[in-house]
C-alpha cells in the first residue's frame, strides 16, 4: 500500500478516535456518568455502546441538517469499510459499499479532473474529516485544537494524560 493510503486511514481513524472521544464526554455529562472508563453504557467493554451507536445518538438529536446528517452517516460507513478493508491495495479500494460512499464525496467535494481518482477521493476525505470534527466540535461544545490544519477536539483532561504519557516515553 502506498505512503498516502496509509496517511490517510491514520488521517480517518485519529479523528474518528477524537470525534468518539467527543461524543463519549458530551453523552456522560448529558447522563450524569460521572466514570465513564468503568460505565457499563460508555465505557471499554463488551457491553458499551460501539461508534456506530455514538454517531446515531447524535443523528437523532434532530439538531442536523440533511447535508450534515449525510455528512456524519457517510463518515460513519466510511469508518467501516476502512475498518473491513485493511488489506487493501489502495485507498479507493477500501470503498466496497453498495452506498456508492465514494461518489456522494465526490459529489460533495468536486475535484479537477486533472487528479486521479485516487488523490480526488483522499482530498475529499480530508474534507470530510475536517467538516465532522467541526460538527462535533459545535454540537458538543468541546475546545478544538487545530493540528497540521485540521481541527480536533480534546477534552482537557486527555490533553494531560496525553502530555504525561509522552513526556514518560520521551524522558526516560
Amino acid at each position: 500500500m502506498v505512503n498516502c493510503e496509509v496517511n490517510i486511514r491514520n488521517e480517518f481513524f485519529i479523528s474518528a478516535l477524537f470525534a468518539e472521544n467527543m461524543i463519549t464526554t458530551y453523552l456522560s455529562d448529558k447522563l450524569k456518568i460521572k466514570d465513564i472508563v468503568g460505565s457499563k453504557l460508555l465505557g471499554n467493554n463488551d457491553e458499551s455502546i460501539n461508534f456506530d451507536q455514538k454517531i446515531e445518538l447524535l443523528l437523532e438529536s434532530e439538531k442536523f441538517s440533511i447535508i450534515d446528517n449525510s455528512k456524519l452517516s457517510v463518515f460513519r460507513e466510511i469508518y467501516r469499510e476502512l475498518m473491513k478493508t485493511k488489506n487493501a491495495e489502495t485507498f479507493e479500494d477500501c470503498f466496497t459499499s453498495s452506498d456508492s460512499n465514494d461518489d456522494f464525496l465526490l459529489i460533495l467535494y468536486p475535484q479537477s479532473d486533472l487528479i486521479s481518482r485516487e488523490e480526488k477521493l483522499t482530498n475529499a476525505c480530508l474534507q470530510l474529516i475536517d467538516e465532522v470534527s467541526q460538527l462535533i466540535s459545535n454540537f458538543t461544545k468541546k475546545p478544538e485544537i487545530k493540528l497540521r490544519k485540521r481541527i480536533f477536539n480534546l477534552n482537557p483532561n486527555l490533553i494531560g494524560k496525553i502530555t504525561f504519557l509522552f513526556t514518560f516515553l520521551f524522558l526516560k
